[in-house]
């Protein structure tokens, strides 16, 4: 892949408002899962029915016609229980995505990996990221998500994926973890083991969020989720975890790095003081859940219009009043939340933070391990 193929982005850094870079489409609220810690669990309760494939279609091409995107991320519910996501999945590759990425739990075996097969096949310019999702150790894993066995299914899928990436260099695989009250323990230890077996390219840490279906798994100790992030860091410091082979590729490292620090000082209440970060949200990324709201994110739970009123035109709700009234109400209020997404783009594009993530992305070059919060946590 060519980095000259990011140079556009760049200039997001000095003016946000624009075209989207990314945007996160939750593709069906059907899911072979049923965790008690899914802020989305409602709709997945309600098994609620995706956009067609000929609505994708538009969104993608409307969508598109802004500006490039950068990033795509199929949400749910469980996105490979769609037979046309290779369909999907090109309305947007056909377009010039650069990014693809697909979480899962790993339970639609056989058909994930034809799947996969398919969308690479099919998109050459996309770089597709599927990344696995693992809640504590198997008693912990199957419990918070309701399936039993879940655990050794979803480490043979990783293992099978594994397999898939070592034929081309546009598939990443990774690993999710989200940190919970029920496995915050545990996860720390349990991370390691993980990465020791499954050997992936990446791991993402998230904190609980939202309103779960149990909102006791919220309440984490904030001690025990800089446990887990030390344990990423050094995993990445010593080549443990190399990340995903693309450009920019130890760029996205150093703002992972950041991002998880501020992450801790917002779930620590400290977001909005004189750490605060202007939200991106609304005008670099947008949320479209199955129904065709269209939010600037998943928590706040305000939308920007709905698809379903413009034929899946993307372009008249992205720049309408009602959008643009949002924005500014973000703005005013210093909106702040735990959401990884959009504070990974908070850091990247904060032009403040740039001499930061120069400096963290030549520590990891170098292969040091960066200070701060991925530092082990003090005694």
């Amino acid at each position: 892949m060519n980095a000259l193929r990011y140079l556009p982005f760049a200039a997001r850094g000095f003016r946000h408002a624009g075209p989207p870079l990314h945007l996160t489409l939750f593709v069906t609220g059907a899911c072979n899962a049923r965790c008690r810690h899914c802020f989305h669990w409602e709709d997945v309760a309600a098994g609620t029915k995706g956009p067609s494939a000929a609505e994708v279609d538009r969104l993608a091409e409307t969508s598109s016609a802004l500006g490039p995107l950068l990033w795509v991320s199929f949400g749910g519910g469980e996105p490979f229980l769609r037979r046309d996501l290779p369909e999907l999945a090109r309305s947007f590759g056909k377009r010039g995505l650069r990014h693809l990425a697909i979480p899962t739990n790993g339970l639609v075996e056989g058909w994930q990996h034809d799947t996969v097969d398919t969308i690479l096949a099919e998109n050459p310019d996309t770089y597709l990221s599927v990344a696995v999702s693992f809640d504590g150790p198997p008693d912990i894993h199957d419990s918070i998500r309701q399936v039993k066995g879940g655990h050794a299914r979803s480490m043979a899928s990783v293992k099978a994926y594994k397999e898939q990436a070592k034929g081309t260099d546009r598939l990443g695989v990774g690993i999710i973890v989200t940190v919970t009250s029920e496995n915050q323990h545990v996860l720390a230890e349990h991370l390691e083991e993980l990465v020791d077996e499954l050997r992936p390219d990446n791991v993402t840490v998230n904190l609980a969020r939202g309103t779960p279906m149990e909102p006791h798994l919220l309440d984490v100790d904030l001690a025990r989720y800089r446990e887990v992030i030390a344990v990423k860091a050094r995993l990445v410091a010593d080549g443990t975890l190399p990340y995903f082979k693309y450009p920019m590729a130890k760029l996205a490292v150093a703002r992972d790095q950041l991002m998880y620090e501020h992450v801790h000082r917002v779930a620590a209440g400290e977001g909005q003081g004189k750490h605060y970060l202007p939200c991106t949200a609304g005008k670099l990324s947008a949320v479209i859940f199955e129904n065709g709201e269209v939010h600037p994110c998943e928590m706040l739970g305000k939308a920007l219009g709905n698809l379903n009123d413009t034929g899946w035109d993307f372009a008249p709700i992205w720049d309408g009043m009602q959008a643009d009234a949002l924005r500014k109400e973000i703005k005013s209020t210093r909106c702040v939340c735990t959401w990884e997404c959009a504070q990974a783009d908070n850091v990247l594009f904060n032009r403040k933070a740039w001499t930061g993530l120069a400096k963290r992305t030549l520590g990891v070059s170098m292969g040091t391990r960066a200070p701060g919060i991925d530092a082990p946590p003090a005694s």
